[in-house]
Formats: C-alpha cells, sequence, structure tokens
C-alpha cells in the first residue's frame, strides 16, 4: 500500500466531473487502487476522501469513522468503499456543517448539507448496495459526491464570513 499525494484547491482535477467506473473492480491494480485510497485517507485523518482528491478522475470514495483525532466527537461509522455513488435526499431537513477538507487543508466552513440520506453505489468488490445514513455520515458522503462533480465547500458556503483556519475555529467556533 502507499501514501498517495493529495492534491490541492487550485489544481484542475479538483474542478472536473470524475467518469464512471466500468472497469473490471477484480483487477489487482483497482484493488490496489482502493488499499491505496483508504490508507491515504487514513493517514490524512480524513472522514472521507474521493479518487480526484489524489488526482484520479473516477467515481470512487471512502469514508471511514473511528477514534479520528481531527474529530474526537463525532459518532463512528464503519468503512465504506463506494463506485459510482448516487445519492437519495431523504426528507427535506438541513443541518448546519462545518466541513474541512483535506484538499483546502486547516480551513473550515459552515454550510448546509441533508441530515438524512440513502447511498446507493457498489462496494469494492462490485457489489451493489444502499443504506440510509443520517447525522455526520450522511454529511461525509455528501460532501465526497461533491469531489467526484468538481464541487468543493466552498462553493456550497452561503456566506464566507464562517470560512476561518482551523485553530481560529478551535478558538471561537467549536
Amino acid at each position: 500500500m502507499a501514501i498517495l499525494e493529495v492534491i490541492k484547491m487550485g489544481h484542475p482535477t479538483l474542478r472536473k466531473q470524475s467518469e464512471l467506473i466500468d472497469e473490471d473492480t477484480s483487477s489487482s491494480e483497482f484493488q490496489n487502487f482502493v488499499d491505496d485510497l483508504i490508507q491515504t485517507m487514513r493517514h490524512q485523518n480524513g472522514a472521507g476522501i474521493a479518487a480526484p482528491q489524489v488526482n484520479v478522475l473516477k467515481r470512487i470514495f471512502t469514508m471511514e469513522m473511528t477514534d479520528n483525532p481531527r474529530y474526537p466527537d463525532r459518532n463512528p461509522f464503519p468503512l465504506y468503499v463506494v463506485i459510482n455513488p448516487e445519492i437519495e435526499c431523504l426528507g427535506h431537513e438541513l443541518v448546519d456543517s462545518w466541513e474541512g477538507c483535506l484538499s483546502i487543508p486547516n480551513i473550515r466552513g459552515k454550510l448546509k448539507r441533508y441530515k438524512r440520506i440513502k447511498l446507493k453505489g457498489y462496494d469494492r468488490n462490485g457489489k451493489s448496495f444502499e443504506e440510509e445514513l443520517e447525522g455526520f455520515a450522511a454529511i461525509v458522503a455528501q460532501h465526497e459526491l461533491d469531489h467526484l462533480n468538481g464541487v468543493l465547500l466552498i462553493d456550497r458556503m452561503d456566506s464566507m464570513k464562517t470560512l476561518t483556519f482551523q485553530e481560529e475555529y478551535e478558538k471561537y467556533w467549536l
């Protein structure tokens, strides 16, 4: 396994639409990429990571929350590997979400996300699944899907007044 380079805001790949995955997901090359993506997410203490963040324009993301020092008070959720994801919003209730991004390091911003969603896609073995997510897991899935569509968290913010460095967020906004 390898730690992949996480590209930063300003890199053109982050603003492009990712391509559907129609290749053999059981190939060793694809499975190695999935392992590298997971390892990179964990190494960076991310709650999730999408392929475009490592300069790969494919529709896949991973997400997981277990003992993460960047999110010490968040409810845990298991590892998800999601290929060709789709999200269906369940209801109209929105929640405030303070978000960070591995591609915009040390910055946080406040935006709105759907509280409950249905996440659909394929796992790393090509098996289809659907799962209802709520709270932080739902927020992370929406954030990662945005990356696959070339959208960054700053694009979803109603106001730039809450855009803040991580250090200031911890002092004044927590």
